[in-house]
């Protein structure tokens, strides 16, 4: 789904790669208690649509879109469970996160629960709730005015609740376990993540908006990934390559039927590099190529796309992101 507004500022940036990152292990602490702070950034350059009834890639037709951001800060609990002797179980573990998030249109907390049994698996669930409010023209938080026809209306701020429940598998791999050496790393992730999105005091199949991210109906939804990284013990600590998966699990999400496809499934593929700033600082960056649905006809803005035709998948260049995490 595209973006309601040029400028956006809140991404869901990097979280994919909480769960490969926090399974290292410190043997300096003794505190279950950990801190940190995340400040995201995203680029987007300016992409036309095509029209074409086969898979294409649209061109960048100009410098800038947009941009986001938001900073999060997370406090962690780690409680030790360990059910075996074995190199598998030693460090078993269940972390309990609270986090928040705040930027210029919304603010959202949040609570994650981890259980890591063996060593190559965690399992988490989680619910977080925000608000949003408009700033300068962008869209924190609206509902479709039906009226008009033609945009959001804004939604006072605390009288709605945007939420978001999941469920989450992930398994992850080095192989340094198995062949010690400091370039001995090939790290491996797959996750598969089952989730629920709504806007308080919308019906199903009404579009709402969210954080500058329009075209959205309460639903179940589902998130994929894998990634394949190379780790060093260099300044760029991993590089690597990730896939994304992601869209509804019912073609009934909207209520505009096959024509628009509800159930598209989104494919992101990203290069991705991690560098080690300083023992408590991390830099992340990836450049972002995404698909979307194609239509039958040309179209001027997001709103016009659920009266369309889905007739193919358009890939194009999204963005360049950067996530900042220091750990206190």
């Amino acid at each position: 789904m595209k973006s309601l507004k040029k400028i956006i500022f809140i991404f869901s940036l990097l979280s994919f790669l909480m769960p490969l990152f926090a399974q290292e292990e410190n043997s300096a602490e003794s505190s279950p208690w950990s801190f940190s702070i995340t400040t995201d950034f995203a680029y987007y350059p300016h992409v036309s649509p095509l029209v074409s009834d086969s898979t294409h890639f649209a061109p960048t037709d100009g410098i800038y879109s947009g941009l986001e951001g938001r900073v999060t800060g997370h406090a962690y609990y780690k409680i030790p469970t360990p059910i075996g002797n074995s190199p598998l179980t030693a460090g078993d573990n269940l972390t309990l996160e609270g986090f928040l998030e705040v930027s210029p249109v919304s603010v959202k907390p949040g609570i994650n629960i981890s259980f890591t049994p063996i060593a190559f698996l965690v399992f988490n669930a989680g619910a977080e709730a925000g608000t949003g409010w408009n700033l300068l023209g962008i869209e924190g938080m609206g509902e479709w005015d039906a009226a008009s026809d033609s945009h959001y209306s804004s939604i006072t701020p605390f009288s709605a609740w945007y939420y978001h429940l999941w469920m989450q598998g992930t398994f992850q791999f080095d192989t340094g376990a198995i062949i010690p050496g400091d370039w001995t790393h090939i790290v491996m992730l797959a996750s598969y993540k089952a989730e629920y999105i709504g806007l308080s005091g919308q019906n199903n199949q009404d579009l709402w908006c969210w954080q500058g991210s329009s075209n959205q109906v309460n639903g179940w939804k589902y998130y994929s990934n894998a990634i394949l990284a190379y780790q060093m013990p260099l300044f760029i600590k991993r590089a690597g390559i990730m896939a994304e998966f992601q869209g509804y699990y019912s073609d009934d999400a909207y209520e505009f039927g096959s024509n628009y496809d509800g159930n598209f499934m989104q494919i992101d593929l990203s290069p991705l590099a991690q560098f080690q700033l300083s023992e408590h600082d991390e830099l992340s960056l990836l450049i972002n190529f995404s698909s979307r649905r194609g239509y039958s006809s040309e179209y001027g803005s997001s709103y016009e796309e659920t009266f369309l035709t889905k007739i193919s998948r358009e890939w194009y260049f999204k963005r360049i992101a950067l996530s900042w995490t220091h750990n206190f």
